[in-house]
């Protein structure tokens, strides 16, 4: 199925020279035509900062963008712009990209774990039940990036998928069969998972991503493996996914 995802999607990626220095910052018109031929990657230039050792931007992305796909189009780009107007520079293979949201990793962490305990819901022996299927891996560290051989990414996503028609999950023992659900997504698409927190018609997901893999094909995955552990259509099109990290936005700003 293809749905509509809901999203709110910000990287940052920064590159260096491979040797020497960056020439001195293009005009504003240098960076008016990038930022179209980003536009058709599905990647809106939010901010930059350039400096002779370092080139930082931060990108609000399409669903479909892997950090990967990113990280090739935000170098490749600048370095066939450069060479365009004359001032060519070769860029280091090591890049860095990191996901970057309105809330910061404590605090995305710390609503999930609020989620269960919260005093409006419901009855108590029904919160019992759902902070019991409620899952987090205190030994992952979010804020140490993925290694690859060409850089560094943070690809942190908080994904939210809503029940149809806001079915109770605690019905007919879907709720073991979503926690169930979860962790065959993470295994078959390579995620670590990081929290899992359900409520009565959603569930709520804290993972660490495949830079190589889209936000849009993890929520997918996700829509899948639920509802084919659950051997129903229980997961709507309600899915949401929204990037993360350390740093918030007000950072790059």
């Amino acid at each position: 199925m293809i749905f509509p995802l809901i999203h709110h999607l910000h990287y940052s990626w920064a590159g260096w020279p491979s040797e020497g220095a960056f020439p001195p910052e293009p005009p504003s018109a240098f960076f008016d035509a990038l930022a179209a031929a980003w536009r058709a990657d599905g990647l809106e230039m939010v901010s930059r900062e350039w400096t002779p050792r370092q080139v930082q931007m931060t990108f609000k992305a399409a669903p479909e963008v892997s950090p990967v796909f990113l990280a090739g189009r935000a170098k490749g780009r600048l370095q066939h712009a450069l060479r365009q107007a004359g001032t060519p520079c070769a860029f280091s293979r090591k890049v860095a990209v990191r996901s970057l949201g309105d809330n910061r990793s404590p605090e995305v962490q710390g609503y999930l774990r609020r989620q269960s305990v919260r005093a409006d819901l419901l009855d108590e022996r029904y919160r019992a039940t759902l902070q019991a299927a409620a899952y987090e891996d205190a030994a992952l560290d979010l804020a140490a990036p993925a290694e690859t051989n060409i850089g560094r990414y943070w690809f942190n996503l908080h994904l939210v998928a809503v029940t149809a028609g806001r079915y109770r999950i605690g019905a007919e023992d879907f709720l073991g069969k979503v926690r169930e659900g979860i962790f065959a997504w993470a295994e078959e698409t390579g995620c670590r998972l990081k929290a899992f927190a359900p409520m009565p018609d959603h569930v709520h997901v804290a993972a660490r991503g495949l830079p190589e893999r889209a936000p849009l094909e993890l929520a997918q995955a996700l829509w899948k493996s639920l509802n084919r552990a659950a051997g129903c259509c229980l997961m709507g099109e309600n899915v949401y996914a929204g990037t993360f990290s350390e740093y918030g936005l007000g950072a790059v700003k």
